[in-house]
């Protein structure tokens, strides 16, 4: 491998972190193309209700993604995309384990839209570029993720029925209403909360400023009813039992099939603090 496709550069690189909105970085017609994309790739799959934590198990079914778990060591970073090999349509999307299960769940329907849309011609061997957090790509991704879990379609369907048991429109309503609505949300289409604030906002539906501006104590608030309320609880724990894979299996895969050179197996092994025992039992060698 070249130089620059070392595990640093894999780290800092191609792994995605933290999530960023600002929709002021995309054109009307950016928008509607990504929601197009949302729409079309849930009909992919067959989506017609929230697809939640099932997301693993869809995006699966048909062969070329594989999830895997990993806790990275580094705690900023969500994941990451590996090529199964050169010619391959094949990618292993490796989650961090440490990252609350909504995140992942989130992480998931980010990294469709690079898999999908992104990719790009790369000289890279085993691992493809995903796009900085800071690139306009990011912002898109992030804008799919949210279509992707919260169609504008299920959302508005979702606030009609919330309506009804309430006077006025959804700005007018109080301020625990709509931080109750947004709860329900987030349980029903494990979305994220900031990102639920944000639907309401893209959609025209309300002013979450407010909202955001005391996203904080809006989240305390949500980690509490988490306590009540089993659903809440494992979406904010960071348990998933809807990926089994782990980076003990991917790793001498890829070594075997020559997608994994020596030093490179040994630089993941030091990064990511895997047991080099286990890994070396899965290799294949010469001798």
């Amino acid at each position: 491998m070249s130089s620059k496709n070392d595990i640093d550069f894999i780290i800092n690189n191609l792994s995605q972190n933290s999530y960023t909105f600002d929709d002021n970085l995309l054109v009307k017609d950016e928008i509607e193309l990504l929601k197009n994309r949302a729409r079309d790739s849930r009909a992919i799959y067959g989506l017609n209700t929230p697809i939640g934590t099932n997301i693993f198990s869809f995006l699966e079914q048909k062969g070329d993604i594989i999830f895997q778990l990993q806790d990275f060591k580094k705690s900023d970073l969500d994941a990451m995309i590996i090529k199964y090999s050169s010619k391959s349509l094949k990618r292993y999307i490796v989650i961090n384990s440490d990252k609350p299960l909504i995140n992942q769940v989130f992480a998931a329907a980010h990294e469709l839209y690079h898999y999908s849309y992104s990719f790009i011609e790369s000289s890279l061997d085993s691992f493809v570029c995903s796009f900085s957090k800071n690139d306009k790509e990011e912002i898109k991704a992030n804008r799919f993720a949210a279509e992707f879990l919260l169609p504008e379609e299920a959302l508005r369907n979702e606030l009609k029925s919330f309506l009804q048991f309430a006077e006025g429109k959804f700005p007018t309503t109080p301020l625990y209403k709509q931080i109750a609505f947004c709860f329900v949300l987030v349980a029903k289409y494990c979305i994220p909360l900031k990102a639920v604030l944000y639907r309401l906002k893209e959609e025209n539906i309300s002013n979450t400023d407010y909202l955001l501006k005391h996203y904080d104590d809006v989240k305390k608030i949500l980690l509490e009813f988490a306590e009540e309320n089993v659903r809440v609880k494992e979406l904010y724990s960071k348990k998933n039992i809807y990926i089994n894979e782990q980076l003990y299996d991917l790793v001498p895969l890829l070594y075997n099939k020559g997608r994994l050179d020596d030093s490179t197996l040994n630089e993941i092994i030091k990064k990511f603090g895997l047991s080099e025992t286990k890994i070396k039992e899965g290799l294949v060698t010469d001798e």
